[in-house]
């Protein structure tokens, strides 16, 4: 909910608070006729703390127009003018608007992070670091980056103590081919460079594997959006994707694409720790939670796409929403002993689905176990709804019996 009615208005109010929580509304409902006002406050406001949320609201503003049609709403030449304002201030004013230029996502505001870290003021370093990650870990990111910020760990005229956050920054963005750098950090004299290149040397030398259960939430890595949903959920096993439309319900299988990458980073709107995060076709991924994992189990039965779940099945956790994705899989290959021992576990767990009882009833037919089909198709009907998938079918079945 909005905190000001106008927002514009707001931010030429003389209270603070006021002028605050119209930096946090236009952070969620701005639009780029909002950024040479967000960015001049960025500069002349008197509150320090004004300063940063103006800059941090431009940021999230250009968060939503870097991917796609968006993109055009906020041409390369207005681009070109607010990083030119952003020129104009001194960085120390307010290191937010490194953030800004992050999110203007051009080579030049590029090359301004890149002067950023080699401030010899710390926390102009700071904010440059979080200007390379609004830059870097965008799925619109230029192809071949890394190979442009990995040297920056060995660069001479940066601080050790920033070549090593620079390394930690290489490890959360999935640029493996830091490790040699972080290793020679990591044996630094400095103590603390020594820690901070330890840690990002032990994701560097450890990257995950292929495999893995996403969500696209249709949003990019750092976007800020209040109306974010839920496009599509897929799974990546080796070098196959299982991608289920969830608007459609069509689920579709495809190859890996070569240039994916896998970041770690906080999901939008979660207070929870990173979490690993695929950037697949411009597309960015977010890991699935446990209810996810059964929403997708929901999906691709509702698809009947039995082979796209034996191929997911080795990587899903044991749970009864997998023994149920099993079971109906190896029913539809027609193999019943597979199907009656993963449905009787499922149906022994917690959470279990409503529609493992009406396979379970299948498996129990097909092993000419009538009473027990019986009680599994009757538990199905008696708390199925009445549009529910297999209501048909079930009192068919019980009909038979």
């Amino acid at each position: 909910m909005a905190e000001t009615v106008d927002p514009v208005a707001a931010l030429e109010a003389r209270e603070l608070p006021v002028r605050a929580a119209a930096a946090r509304d236009l952070a969620l409902s701005g639009t780029p006729e909002h950024l040479d006002l967000l960015i001049q406050r960025a500069i002349v406001d008197p509150s320090p703390g004004v300063r940063l949320g103006c800059a941090a609201a431009a940021a999230d503003v250009l968060s939503r127009h870097r991917l796609g049609a968006a993109a055009a709403d906020v041409p390369d030449e207005r681009r070109a003018a607010l990083l030119s304002a952003i020129r104009g201030a001194d960085p120390s004013l307010n290191v937010g608007l490194f953030q800004v230029c992050g999110a203007l996502g051009t080579d030049a505001a590029f090359q301004r992070i890149v002067v950023g870290l080699r401030d010899p003021r710390s926390d102009v370093r700071a904010g440059a670091t979080v200007g390379l990650v609004r830059y870097a870990a965008s799925a619109a990111a230029p192809d071949g980056l890394e190979a442009t910020v990995v040297p920056l760990l060995t660069n001479d005229r940066i601080r050790p103590e920033t070549q090593a956050e620079i390394a930690r920054l290489c490890g959360q963005l999935g640029y493996w081919g830091a490790i040699s750098g972080a290793q020679q950090l990591s044996e630094s004299a400095s103590k603390g460079v020594a820690q901070v290149a330890g840690e990002a040397l032990a994701r560097l030398a450890r990257p995950p594997g292929p495999d893995g259960l996403w969500i696209d939430l249709g949003v990019d890595a750092g976007e800020v959006r209040a109306d974010a949903a839920p496009t599509a959920m897929v799974a990546t096993v080796g070098q196959r994707v299982v991608t289920a439309d969830l608007a459609s319900g069509v689920v579709r299988l495809s190859a890996r694409a070569a240039n994916a990458r896998q970041l770690l980073l906080r999901r939008p709107g979660s207070k929870e720790p990173a979490t690993e995060v695929l950037q697949l076709g411009g597309r960015t991924l977010w890991a699935q939670d446990a209810d996810e994992q059964v929403e997708f189990g929901d999906v691709l039965i509702r698809a009947r796409a039995y082979d796209a779940i034996r191929l997911v099945d080795p990587i899903l956790p044991a749970t009864a929403s997998t023994f149920r994705l099993r079971g109906a899989a190896a029913l539809h290959h027609g193999d019943a002993a597979q199907a009656l021992v993963a449905l009787e576990a499922a149906t022994e767990m917690k959470r279990c689905p409503l529609d493992a009882w009406y396979f379970y009833g299948e498996a129990l037919s097909a092993a000419d176990r009538r009473d027990d089909a019986r009680a599994a198709y009757e538990r199905y009907v008696s708390k199925a709804s009445k549009k529910a998938q297999f209501l048909a079918k079930a009192k068919a079945a019980l009909a038979g019996l």
